[in-house]
């Protein structure tokens, strides 16, 4: 018996869009395509695949010009879509988190202490919280080019 792996787990083969499209779970396709035409329509965002280690996997990430951190990667998981932001506490301090829903807060905690690591991350299930969380990369891309004096 022939072993296959899925190409969204194979770290030696880059996949193309459509393939880590294939790789959602047929109900997350919309959120899919919701979640990647609205980073794409951010002013210079590039989309590109990208390895993220055997807990990502390949992942479409998204960077800004002249910015060696993405903005944020689509984890096109066959189980769970998510959405991960690489997020600094400076930023979280100027969010209103209190007026977020619960999901967005939740996401960010992560990225918060007692966590050790800056990556906010949410899972985009259908019908949820999209215009909540394009309202946080809105305000992300606006910190990081603000800060970066673009």
């Amino acid at each position: 018996m022939a072993y296959t792996v899925d190409p969204w787990q194979d770290r030696f083969q880059t996949p193309d869009v459509a393939t880590l499209r294939k790789a959602v779970d047929p109900e997350s396709v919309e959120s899919f395509d919701r979640v990647r035409s609205y980073l794409r329509d951010i002013e210079g965002v590039t989309e590109t695949p990208g390895w993220h280690g055997t807990t990502y996997c390949w992942c479409l990430e998204y960077r800004l010009p002249g910015r060696e951190e993405p903005l944020g990667i689509l984890i096109p998981s066959p189980i769970d879509l998510q959405l991960a932001m690489p997020i600094d506490v400076p930023f979280l301090d100027q969010l209103p988190i209190r007026r977020m829903k619960r999901a967005i807060r939740d996401g960010l905690d992560l990225a918060s202490p007692p966590f050790d690591t800056t990556w906010a991350i949410w899972s985009l299930t259908p019908g949820s919280f999209l215009d909540e969380l394009e309202d946080v990369v809105d305000r992300r891309v606006k910190y990081v080019t603000e800060s970066a004096g673009n």
